[in-house]
């Protein structure tokens, strides 16, 4: 599956535009984990806080939809989406 690295992701994964095996069936988190265990650590920091446990600030996008970690990747009738995972960090409002 194609995988677009966006922000600051590229810098952890050593490129923009990557690729991971999933399986059928494979969710948002199932990509997500393939692409921390195909780049480490640094990568996997940066997507997660946890095992399993997606950083509140990084968005993933299905075909340019936005999309939550439970989303399948792999659509029945239109195949594989594309996928781009992008930090919001430092885009987010609010006040500490």
């Amino acid at each position: 599956m194609s995988v677009r690295l966006l922000g600051l992701l590229p810098r952890f994964a050593g490129a923009r535009d990557t690729h991971v095996e999933v399986e059928d069936g494979a969710t948002v988190l199932d990509v997500l984990t393939a692409l921390a265990a195909r780049h480490g650590a640094p990568l996997a920091s940066a997507i997660f806080r946890s095992p399993r446990d997606v950083h509140t600030h990084l968005r993933v996008f299905l075909d340019e939809e936005e999309a939550p970690v439970s989303s399948p990747v792999i659509r029945p009738g239109a195949g594989a989406a594309t996928v781009a995972v992008l930090p919001m960090q430092g885009f987010e409002g609010g006040s500490r």
